[in-house]
């Protein structure tokens, strides 16, 4: 009995070992935010979605390659909001779009569609805040509040789709979609609003801390998911054999 539980520990080091130094690095890329640190900003921040992808990899059941895509174009994105100059930042949602649109393709295929009046009521709250953002921001953003919006168009739908599953089904696998797709709609609120603040770096920090904690419960989910349907494929298997 010892002996097993030694062979498990020894097996789950390395995903102790990763997932330990994601949060560690991405708590000091935090804490580097707030002060405005750009050298422990480049050292850290780099490293934070790789470090996710490698605990994914390693955990995963049945490896989802578009979610690998999805995460390197969530990683080219971070790597130039780092810069922090308008025209740059114009260029990282850009790259951000294609990874929103990305995970949304991966979810439609993963979950069924919930009823319109459910997607319609959880897409509600979403609209509210991203527009009343947007009017704050409008000005700043000038003739790019079009990527901006369509970002917006996208996050609304996922937010109305994460919310309206939960409230048809509120099991394990909708609860992290939802609280995951919480996490990042707010990043994208706080994101927007630092334009009308000019340099907060509260507002930069607050945006890496829901980021984090938000990729982390979308990759729990992707988990979930894989692992249940990994059991439900072998169960299927055992009862054909039967």
């Amino acid at each position: 009995m010892k002996s097993m539980y030694l062979d498990i520990w020894k097996k789950d080091t390395l995903t102790i070992l990763l997932l330990s130094t994601f949060f560690i690095i991405s708590i000091i890329e935090i804490i580097a935010e707030y002060d405005a640190n750009k050298v422990l900003i480049w050292l850290t921040k780099p490293l934070i979605l790789p470090l996710l992808t490698l605990y994914y990899l390693k955990r995963s059941k049945r490896i989802n390659i578009p979610f690998i895509v999805a995460l390197l174009f969530n990683w080219i994105a971070n790597i130039i909001f780092i810069q922090n100059t308008f025209q740059l930042i114009v260029l990282g949602v850009f790259f951000f779009l294609i990874y929103r649109v990305l995970i949304i393709y991966i979810i439609v295929n993963k979950v069924n569609m919930p009823n319109s009046i459910p997607l319609i009521i959880g897409s509600l709250p979403f609209i509210f805040i991203y527009l009343s953002v947007t009017f704050f921001t409008y000005n700043t953003l000038g003739e790019n509040v079009y990527l901006f919006l369509i970002q917006g168009v996208f996050t609304i739908f996922l937010g109305g789709f994460s919310l309206g599953n939960y409230i048809m089904v509120s099991n394990k696998s909708n609860t992290l979609l939802f609280l995951s797709t919480i996490l990042m709609t707010f990043n994208q609120f706080i994101f927007l609003m630092k334009f009308y603040y000019g340099e907060a770096n509260l507002f930069q920090a607050v945006a890496m801390l829901l980021f984090v904690f938000g990729q982390f419960l979308l990759t729990k989910y992707m988990l979930h998911t894989e692992k249940k349907k990994y059991k439900y494929e072998i169960a299927n298997s055992l009862t054909e054999n039967c």
